[in-house]
């Protein structure tokens, strides 16, 4: 029998932090764990160069390629980036393909434009079977910050080959929706949920907690970028510290182009804020369970374009979730089929006060309470 061959290509690849990554690693485990010859293209910093693991009949390569921080400043700068990384990727998966014969080819959404480039050369050179599996949708996320409006013109070229891949695996009804509104056909799209990156225990001991006893953890864990508006939580957030209950601390533990907006506000009005870089993920179970409940962001204009997919971790750690952001993201809809009352979603911050004067009053075990002092950023 002649063994399947199989190709994925995202960005970031652990130990390096990317949210597509961690979560595309497991999927190319599965498929070696099935019997498939998997090849798994992304980047890396620390650790680069090629890696090889035989999995149960299967096997599994991993090619990461070195590559500088993606630059949180300038659209123009991140775009050169972009292509520049694209096409290191690009002429990987061409050495990886060569003379491997035909297989599948899954490419995710990030880096920005790198799946339309495949999806052509695909049709062109490769001839495999393609899957794009939809992580955040270009251009309409950036088009929906406001920027680059001249990718206006281009976006129905951007959809049409979109639609050209042989299949189209989405993370959410959301995304669903969106696609079924561009004319791709229902048969063409597959949901496929991520699920939680880790496992996390009942009894999965929590991280030191970097506030004072008595404390209630709001963790935002991940990239804090432009789709993730922070206007809401800081009006909240300012109201609870000064006039509010005050025990609710916010926690930081991530990137993003918004971070530094954040601890500025923070700043500007004495608030309680704890900034960490990102855990390694056999560490992300345990700062899970650290929080008392979890922040997730997402504004009014990205939903179906961009999906945190930090809500499958928060959900499988069982603490409450705060959601700022629509009804129409398939977090609104995670977050009510789990049926935990505690859960809040909201787009107001009236109700997100309210919601943190709530989390200050919950009742905690005393187990859970930590020690040591909080950082002001």
């Amino acid at each position: 029998m002649t063994q399947r061959c199989a190709t994925f290509v995202c960005d970031w690849l652990p130990p390096a932090f990317g949210a597509v990554g961690q979560y595309m690693l497991p999927v190319a485990q599965r498929a070696a764990a099935e019997g498939a010859d998997v090849v798994l293209i992304g980047l890396g910093r620390e650790r680069v160069g090629d890696e090889d693991q035989p999995i149960g009949n299967g096997r599994l390569r991993i090619i990461r390629i070195d590559a500088s921080a993606t630059p949180r400043k300038g659209l123009l700068t991140r775009g050169l980036w972009a292509m520049r990384i694209n096409l290191r990727l690009i002429r990987e998966t061409h050495r990886a393909l060569w003379n491997r014969g035909r297989g599948d080819l899954m490419v995710t959404g990030s880096p920005p434009f790198l799946s339309s480039l495949m999806i052509l050369l695909n049709r062109l050179l490769w001839r495999q079977r393609l899957v794009y599996r939809i992580t955040d949708f270009y251009p309409e996320i950036v088009l929906a910050s406001g920027q680059a409006n001249w990718l206006r013109f281009l976006a129905p070229l951007f959809k049409a080959i979109r639609g050209l891949a042989d299949e189209i695996e989405v993370l959410g009804r959301d995304q669903e929706r969106r696609l079924r509104e561009y004319g791709v056909p229902q048969e063409k799209i597959r949901l496929l949920r991520d699920g939680s990156p880790v496992a996390i225990a009942p009894d999965l001991a929590p991280l030191a907690s970097p506030f004072s006893p008595g404390s209630r953890i709001l963790l935002y864990s991940g990239n804090l970028g432009v789709a993730h508006p922070i206007a809401a939580l800081c009006e909240a957030y300012r109201r609870h510290v000064q006039s509010g209950s005050n025990r609710v601390r916010l926690w930081v533990n991530g990137i993003g182009a918004r971070l530094p907006e954040l601890v500025a506000y923070c700043k500007a009005h004495d608030l309680p804020l704890h900034l960490s870089g990102p855990v390694p993920l056999d560490q992300l179970g345990r700062l899970l369970v650290t929080a008392d409940a979890h922040l997730i962001l997402l504004g009014e204009a990205y939903w179906g374009y961009a999906l945190p997919s930090k809500v499958y971790g928060c959900l499988a750690s069982g603490k409450p979730i705060l959601f700022i952001g629509p009804e129409d993201s398939d977090v609104a809809l995670l977050m009510q089929e789990s049926g935990d009352p505690r859960h809040v979603q909201t787009l107001d911050a009236e109700d997100c006060y309210r919601a943190l004067q709530a989390l200050a009053d919950a009742e905690v075990p005393e187990s859970a309470e930590k020690n040591a002092d909080y950082d002001v950023a």
